[in-house]
């Protein structure tokens, strides 16, 4: 293909980009479903995150507390602390306490298979956030995509889309994955179909160098990976991370090390810190995330539905591009609209 061919492939290309940055942007004004079943009784309910370290965790699995104190039910936190076993055992003790519902936060059906199947078996629901589901171990996941992955895919393409422009339409990216969960995987698989399609329009994307790294090593080994990972790539200009609760002390590293004068980095999750670090135009510069409270009520609204039978509907928070300008200005990302309304409305029914 010709150098006029390419051009008028990559000037394509790049309006294509735009236009995916501009829809990630926009405000997200879907409501929740605005009739619902009213609080089924005396219910019980396990709420497991993956790590109450990890804000991309902890902050549903906050939420879904005060949703469950909301419908009148016994909820209680167990922490899986980036433990398969920890997680395994808090599956043990739902079905122990014969509780009616077990809440995942970020642990694939797959990680903790035979205690969940003994959960179904024994009549509990499950439900679960940026959780991969296994054999339809998991009955309902939120966002509410047809498939658990695609959301995830969607936000590693537009995130990837947004550093490509943000860098100047020129992408030279170090990546960190998180390989230990499978949302974090679709989000690079996601990351990965955007680099293949700029390369096939004669644009200039690249990954350098992509390292694994687990959340159990957050505040020990992972912030001297990230410094090793950027001193191999000096001409590095995009830090891509799997999750922000990782990367916010991958950054930490980075600025102890003095390698934040030039690139920048993306993440997923909008936890607080990292929003902070955003919102002061630092090294990071964009996140993406659903609303971690409206997930955590979406969570308490599917299992409600189970409970009674009702059946299972969009709850309407889907995933956002989050930068410096349209970022809250100040405290966590809760969404664009006010949600609890549309669910204390119809929990409180008689």
């Amino acid at each position: 293909m010709g150098a006029a061919a390419h051009a008028e492939d990559i000037a394509a290309f790049n309006k294509r980009v735009d236009e995916v940055v501009s829809k990630a942007s926009s405000p997200q004004l879907v409501t929740p479903p605005k009739a619902g079943p009213a609080a089924a009784k005396d219910k019980k309910i396990v709420i497991v995150p993956c790590s109450m370290g990890g804000e991309g965790c902890a902050g549903p699995a906050r939420a879904l507390q005060e949703a469950a104190k909301k419908l009148g039910w016994e909820a209680l936190l167990i922490d899986g602390a980036g433990d398969p076993s920890k997680m395994a055992d808090a599956v043990q003790k739902a079905i122990s306490i014969k509780a009616d519902g077990i809440a995942l936060q970020a642990i694939d059906a797959v990680t903790i298979a035979g205690p969940l199947a003994q959960a179904k078996a024994a009549g509990i629901k499950i439900v679960a956030y940026q959780s991969l589901n296994k054999d339809g171990t998991i009955d309902v996941s939120c966002p509410m995509a047809k498939d658990e992955t695609a959301e995830a895919f969607n936000a590693g393409y537009f995130m990837t889309a947004y550093a490509y422009k943000e860098a100047g339409y020129s992408l030279k990216a170090v990546q960190m994955r998180g390989d230990e969960y499978g949302i974090a995987v679709a989000r690079q698989k996601g990351a990965d179909k955007f680099i293949e399609e700029c390369k096939a329009a004669g644009g200039d994307c690249e990954i350098l160098e992509s390292e694994n790294f687990l959340i159990t090593e957050l505040t020990t080994r992972v912030p001297q990976q990230a410094v090793s990972l950027v001193r191999r790539h000096p001409d590095y200009n995009v830090f891509w991370a799997a999750y922000d609760a990782g990367l916010y002390f991958m950054i930490q590293g980075l600025q102890a090390a003095g390698l934040t004068d030039h690139g920048f980095a993306i993440g997923f999750d909008a936890s607080a810190p990292n929003l902070d670090i955003i919102r002061k135009g630092g090294f990071q510069r964009a996140t993406a995330a659903a609303s971690p409270p409206w997930l955590g009520y979406c969570q308490a609204s599917a299992l409600n539905r189970l409970f009674t039978g009702a059946p299972i509907v969009d709850e309407g928070v889907h995933t956002k591009l989050l930068t410096k300008d349209n970022a809250p200005a100040s405290g966590p990302y809760v969404g664009d609209i006010d949600f609890r309304p549309f669910y204390e409305k119809q929990w409180a029914a008689k």
